[in-house]
């Protein structure tokens, strides 16, 4: 390829003026002692990268893995309620109530372990092929889970501007609270991974697949939870990402 200077070949070439004139540049280039080769090479390469077709991946969900990530989407949301669905309340936390509070978030606390536990029991029935397994199976699924089910859940409900978490009721407890009302030393671990989860921005479907492959993890892994890992993989890989 020939190039033409329209300035009588006498252009300055620097970093700010190095693409107004190839002629010059291409002049200045050889005069350095770069091979006249290796200067169409490197042009010849460029061109054929700008060619280069953008390979994008596509991802397509069979009727089935959509029909089972709605599933498990409808099956979070009926048992669990968003944050927005929630009236938040929170405690007073004066220092002449101290005591009597703590027993009160105690108290509380317990009565919404109970009620969480319910939750995740229905839960885990509206997952496909769970209550094909024997009881006594299912409730050892659950045992084991259960505490990993309801930590993912409440993290989810994770204020990061109040450092508060929110519970089904509505209840919102600060850091100090959630201690005292029985986290005890899993309260800072249990912060640390509200705040992991924040960047990720979890939908309803991802939550619920997530809590699905905890309860299904182990010695039926083979059996389900393989097609929920599945199942989570193409979802994340369908959602937009920010820029």
């Amino acid at each position: 390829m020939l190039y033409t200077c329209h300035r009588d070949k006498v252009c300055v070439i620097n970093k700010v003026t190095r693409n107004r004139c190839q002629s010059c540049r291409l002049t200045k280039c050889l005069e350095v002692g770069m091979s006249k080769e290796l200067v169409r090479n490197d042009r010849m390469k460029k061109k054929k990268e700008d060619k280069r077709p953008l390979e994008v991946e596509v991802y397509v969900l069979s009727a089935e893995t959509e029909q089972m990530i709605e599933g498990v989407r409808r099956a979070h949301q009926g048992t669990f309620p968003s944050l927005e669905q929630l009236g938040k309340y929170t405690t007073s936390n004066s220092s002449e109530r101290r005591v009597s509070l703590d027993v009160s978030l105690w108290d509380k606390f317990s009565e919404l372990s109970t009620k969480c536990i319910i939750k995740t029991v229905e839960f885990a029935k509206q997952l496909p092929g769970f209550t094909t397994l024997s009881i006594a199976d299912q409730i050892t699924l659950l045992k084991a889970a259960c505490l990993d089910i309801l930590i993912l859940r409440i993290c989810t409900r994770y204020t990061p501007d109040k450092d508060t978490m929110t519970f089904s009721d509505g209840l919102t407890l600060n850091r100090t609270q959630m201690h005292n009302a029985g986290f005890g030393p899993l309260t800072d671990l249990v912060f640390t991974f509200a705040n992991q989860l924040l960047p990720l921005e979890m939908d309803d479907a991802e939550t619920g697949l997530l809590s699905a492959i905890c309860l299904l993890c182990g010695v039926y892994r083979w059996l389900f939870q393989d097609n929920f890992t599945e199942a989570a993989q193409f979802h994340v890989r369908q959602k937009p990402r920010l820029p």
